[in-house]
């Protein structure tokens, strides 16, 4: 279902193209000097809105995608850090080393957190995200905390490639790469929005603004009583709030 933010968003280009075609149906008697509120200039602004909207979709997908890449991939690291502590405990490792291996595995075990709904494309950006973000950074040093214990065992040589420091730390550079891929895309996210906020709701030069001072300017030119105006007094801009 979408948000009534996302349906804002939308409404206000779908109602700019709804004015844009009632002025141009006034002929030349929509001639206003003003720039901003010539035929061109308003077909050109609900161009550029509607690729603002689509951007933050397809952004917002982008950003879904790559949460639930990292989601699947962290899945199954409490689970494979069992079996590091497994492997290690048959090694002459001293009882130290395992403790401070046992200390990153817990750090590890925090359970498996079930997948999250994807996130709204067009709402606020979840105020979550960086404690989210943060929890995966911990999840990623608490695993090369216990690489590099295993890693200074001599005597820690597993027979399986994945349990192998080589295999580990191909693993960890997965997870990094997973988790920087979330970064980017939220990054990608929040500046699709800045973008279509200000293009739509900038002071004087935003779609809302715009749209309010054509309605203005037909007003105008035919009178508040008039039936040109009844035509596109009902059509109403809104400022949809961040």
């Amino acid at each position: 279902m979408k948000s009534t933010s996302e349906v804002g968003h939308a409404k206000n280009v779908a109602n700019l193209n709804d004015l844009i075609s009632f002025a141009d149906s006034y002929g030349a008697a929509y001639n206003p000097t003003k720039a901003s509120l010539k035929l061109a200039a308003l077909k050109q602004l609900a161009i550029e809105a509607q690729t603002d909207l689509t951007n933050v979709i397809n952004k917002g997908v982008a950003y879904n995608n790559a949460v639930n890449v990292r989601g699947e991939a962290f899945y199954t690291l409490p689970a494979f850090a069992t079996r590091v502590m497994n492997s290690l405990k048959a090694t002459d490792a001293s009882p130290e080393l395992i403790k401070d291996a046992q200390s990153f595995n817990r750090k590890l075990q925090g359970g498996r957190a079930k997948p999250k709904p994807p996130v709204d494309p067009n709402a606020t950006p979840p105020a979550s995200n960086s404690t989210s973000q943060q929890s995966f950074d911990q999840k990623v040093q608490h695993f090369e905390g216990l690489i590099a214990v295993a890693d200074s065992e001599e005597s820690y040589d597993p027979g399986e490639d994945d349990l192998k420091v080589a295999g580990m730390s191909a693993r960890l550079a997965d997870y990094i790469a997973k988790n920087k891929a979330v970064d980017t895309a939220f990054a990608d996210l929040s500046n699709a929005r800045l973008s279509r906020d200000a293009n739509l709701y900038k002071t004087s030069v935003g779609l809302v603004d715009v749209a309010k001072a054509v309605k203005a300017y037909i007003k105008s030119v035919y009178g508040a009583k008039s039936p040109e105006y009844a035509q596109v007094s009902p059509i109403r801009f809104k400022l949809i709030s961040k």
